[in-house]
């Protein structure tokens, strides 16, 4: 049987992640509520819970300092950290503090399972009841659940996936996380068979399309939006990743005719392509 601690400033908050699932299901049966970083810490102490939901803004403290401070004492409990806010310094801090997820508030319930079923399995080393099991998380990028892929490579994607709209680098994200790009790179292309560049540009393409058939937003102000200062560089990605335009692709609204087509070399292709392109263009 497992220990839940939820901590949220808003007891309300805490009330309402209590009640968001049958906990039971996933045999966790002692729940306990902190609202500060004082109580969170006196809970840890005296319930040692195998599970901890914390909010990253707790007053005068921060959520991941706590999740630092507890496993500097030894302390076991798998941390999660929760925010209103797609922070990329709040989700960098909460990896290098430890934190296996970092879900947004409103909660998400198919979020929040699916981070129960992957710590009760990799992390607490328990099983999950077969008929309480969620739909897999599976990457929009690989096609691939994400229980296939090694902690290291999830931590990657997580943090594409907060900050996929600013610059980016495996050195930066090395950083974040306390270790050499070279080897976090290999353990990348190892998990799934492309490089980051070619995973973060495909992210991005994904994005792109999303906001293309479902806001009128300009195009120049879509490729803003996923991280691109550069138009051209933006349409030779998209066109090289679907085969269409982006223009082209709005007028035809929302269409089965268009897949979206797996990552690979051509998307290096496409950079090199978009290089040149800019130098033709200055």
């Amino acid at each position: 049987m497992y220990r839940l601690l939820i901590v949220d400033r808003n007891e309300d908050v805490c009330e309402s992640i209590r009640y968001l699932l049958d906990w039971r299901q996933y045999d966790i049966s002692g729940i306990l509520t902190a609202s500060s970083y004082g109580d969170a810490v006196n809970g840890i102490v005296d319930v040692q819970p195998h599970i901890a939901l914390v909010d990253v803004e707790l007053g005068e403290h921060w959520g991941y300092e706590l999740a630092e401070n507890m496993r500097d004492m030894g302390v076991k409990t798998v941390f999660c950290m929760m925010s209103g806010r797609e922070d990329f310094q709040y989700v960098r801090k909460s990896m290098r503090a430890g934190a296996r997820d970092y879900l947004l508030k409103p909660i998400n319930t198919k979020e929040l399972r699916a981070f129960l079923e992957r710590t009760i399995v990799r992390d607490l080393h328990g099983t999950i009841p077969e008929r309480t099991l969620s739909q897999p998380e599976v990457d929009p990028v690989l096609q691939l659940e994400y229980s296939q892929l090694s902690r290291i490579t999830v931590k990657i994607i997580l943090i594409v996936k907060s900050n996929y709209r600013h610059s980016q680098s495996l050195t930066s994200i090395a950083d974040t996380l306390n270790m050499s790009s070279k080897y976090i790179g290999r353990i990348f292309l190892r998990d799934t068979g492309i490089k980051f560049s070619e995973y973060l540009t495909a992210y991005r393409m994904i994005q792109a399309r999303r906001l293309i058939e479902n806001t009128q937003e300009k195009i120049s102000v879509v490729a803003s939006m996923v991280g691109y200062s550069q138009l051209n560089n933006f349409y030779v990605h998209f066109k090289n990743y679907y085969h269409i335009s982006p223009s082209a692709l709005r007028r035809f609204g929302e269409t089965e005719a268009v897949p979206p087509l797996p990552a690979g070399p051509g998307i290096e292709d496409a950079e090199a392509l978009a290089e040149e392109t800019s130098k033709l263009i200055q």
